[in-house]
């Protein structure tokens, strides 16, 4: 896991992150106060650089005054100029010193590559600040020549998906914060070996979610894996998939707090979610000793067996989901309160589409991020708190990489045969279909 420093200096800029530096400045300016320094250079001779004197026993021969470092550091900063078109520059883009203006230019063509654009100039042209927009063929390739790699411009996908590593650095911060307060006030034992003991509104909160959940094991289909099957698809885990779907959306609806918002919201959550849910969920339900996906209260005619599953899922996107799958219930030994906290904390994500309360849900997510940590430390130790405490959440991170490998799989299966509730919450509709109501409990 990285740093907070690193996650919040890659929201300098999205585009460069990739880039050798985000801002290069220079050095920091500081301001003097020239009144409180009392120095006597009377006794000191003008070529006497090289020793303190008594008058000034601090001064060394690289000192500057408070004016010459001011006009130093400005002058750094005004030193850097556009490789491209001589225009001013803040630092480093896309691996070069280039000015905003070539920068964003570079973003929107690079891609399209050199054969994109004709110079009605034999190639000749001149970049400077005035006649940069004349040629875009020229100024591309003067932005390759000085070194901008188009490798670095991030994709829509990846500019999300950092926005969304920020935001749950953000919320790990915020905690971290909340914490930090309350062991300076005394709150906290300094003891690194006493557990906190929960709060009673903790407790109860603790209890509406895990009995949320295991309320929730009660729903049923008339529905059982089809064994007989020559050869599992994903076609079939999504069918499959549909009874864990309405179990996720029973248990969402027995908390309080997901109930107070509006249906529409609702919806947007667990529709934006699905695909993190389900994996989540299915951590929760994966026995380690049989190897296979079970709940408590199902028969054995509903257990899915890794070779189904590796069926289904394919090698490649099968290997992650067991990788994320082990370091959950193997590597972090989490239990099923804290698996349950993590699903309900990805159930109120911020950043799905659609979302008209944002500040209601991210309150919601931090209360329940803010949850899970007093647990941990009704747990185990502070020591052990802090080691598996960030590791736990930027699982959620984790489980956005392996939800997106998913998506791209579900956009090859054919919608046809798949159950209406499934094709609703998956956004697998055809184009053409006139859409009969899918018989959904949202």
């Amino acid at each position: 896991m990285g740093t907070n420093a690193d996650l919040e200096a890659a929201a300098l800029d999205l585009d460069g992150v990739f880039s050798r530096g985000f801002m290069d400045y220079g050095p920091h300016e500081y301001l003097y106060d020239d009144s409180s320094v009392k120095m006597d250079l009377s006794f000191e001779d003008s070529n006497s650089n090289t020793m303190p004197t008594m008058a000034n026993p601090y001064h060394r021969p690289m000192d500057l005054g408070s004016n010459d470092l001011a006009h130093k550091t400005r002058k750094n900063k005004e030193d850097k100029y556009c490789g491209v078109c001589g225009d001013r520059a803040l630092g480093y883009n896309f691996d070069a010193i280039s000015c905003e203006s070539c920068k964003a230019f570079f973003r929107r063509n690079a891609p399209k590559g050199l054969e994109y654009f004709k110079c009605p100039y034999e190639e000749k042209c001149k970049m400077d600040v005035s006649n940069r927009r004349f040629c875009k063929r020229c100024r591309l390739r003067k932005c390759f020549e000085i070194g901008m790699r188009k490798e670095y411009i991030l994709t829509e996908e990846e500019k999300l998906r950092k926005r969304q590593r920020i935001e749950e650095n953000r919320l790990i911060q915020k905690i971290r914060d909340v914490d930090k307060t309350k062991t300076q006030s005394g709150i906290v034992s300094t003891s690194e070996n006493r557990l906190r003991a929960l709060e009673p509104d903790e407790e109860y909160m603790i209890d509406e979610v895990v009995g949320a959940y295991r309320q929730s094991l009660e729903v049923s289909i008339a529905s059982e894996l089809p064994k007989d099957k020559p050869q599992m698809h994903m076609k079939d885990l999504v069918n499959i998939a549909e009874l864990s779907v309405r179990r996720v959306i029973d248990m969402a609806k027995k908390i309080k707090s997901f109930k107070a918002l509006s249906q529409t919201d609702q919806i947007s959550l667990l529709k934006g979610g699905s695909i993190e849910l389900l994996i989540l969920r299915s951590v929760i339900s994966f026995d380690k000793e049989k190897n296979q996906w079970l709940d408590p209260l199902d028969s054995e005619d509903h257990s899915m067996n890794m070779a189904n599953l590796q069926e289904g899922e394919g090698a490649t996107l099968f290997a992650e989901h067991m990788k994320f799958t082990k370091s959950l219930a193997i590597d972090l030994k989490a239990d099923e309160t804290m698996l349950i906290l993590l699903l309900v904390i990805s159930l109120f994500s911020p950043d799905r589409p659609n979302i008209s309360d944002k500040s209601y849900v991210c309150q919601e997510q931090e209360k329940y991020a803010l949850l899970l940590l007093r647990y941990l430390e009704s747990r185990y130790s502070p020591y052990t708190v802090r080691a598996i405490y960030p590791k736990l959440l930027m699982k959620l991170t984790d489980i956005r990489d392996l939800n997106e490998e998913h998506s791209h799989v579900l956009l090859k299966v054919n919608p046809e045969g798949i159950q209406p509730l499934m094709k609703e919450v998956l956004d697998m509709n055809l184009k053409d279909t006139t859409g009969a109501n899918c018989d959904s409990p949202m």
